[in-house]
């Protein structure tokens, strides 16, 4: 009875470090499929936080325990207008829970894009990547021109490598 105990014990152990240690994997698909699964609560609660605020845009750095930037943006037809002394705090309570210390948030037309979420090497050099959220993304909204970087993860939510 003891073994049993011991390997189902040491088998959780394992995949716990392997979860942990997500982030530092090689780029891969597997490695986006796994990071957003792991995380998709704490995006989506941002994001419809968020859109209750009524925010088309946010940016939120926390660069050290004391100190904070936050922006925001509120759609005015087809611009954007900044908002001055937003407070983001409730949005971002899901990001300082996980350890997160920076979100950057903007609607592009029906879809969520989860902004500079990872760079990736190519061979035009170091690109930012993004995740989205959303149903019927048009590669012409997220993607630089001539450039096919929108691939499918899983239900409504893609990686994007610009």
């Amino acid at each position: 009875m003891k073994k049993p105990i011991l390997y189902l014990s040491f088998s959780l152990i394992i995949c716990f470090v392997i979860l942990k240690t997500v982030p530092y994997w090689p780029e891969s698909k597997l490695q986006h499929v796994v990071y957003v699964f792991l995380n998709s609560k704490s995006f989506v609660k941002a994001i419809r936080a968020t859109e209750q605020e009524g925010y088309a845009s946010i940016q939120w750095v926390q660069t050290s325990a004391e100190t904070e930037v936050s922006l925001a943006w509120v759609a005015e037809g087809a611009k954007y207008k900044k908002v001055s002394n937003p407070d983001l705090s409730r949005i971002v309570v899901p990001y300082k829970e996980n350890g997160f210390n920076s979100l950057w948030l903007q609607k592009e037309g029906e879809a969520w894009i989860l902004r500079k979420a990872f760079s990736f090497k190519s061979e035009y050099g170091i690109g930012e990547g993004a995740y989205a959220l959303g149903k019927n993304i048009n590669p012409k909204d997220v993607c630089l021109p001539k450039v096919q970087c929108l691939e499918h993860l899983f239900d409504n939510w893609y990686v994007i490598k610009n």
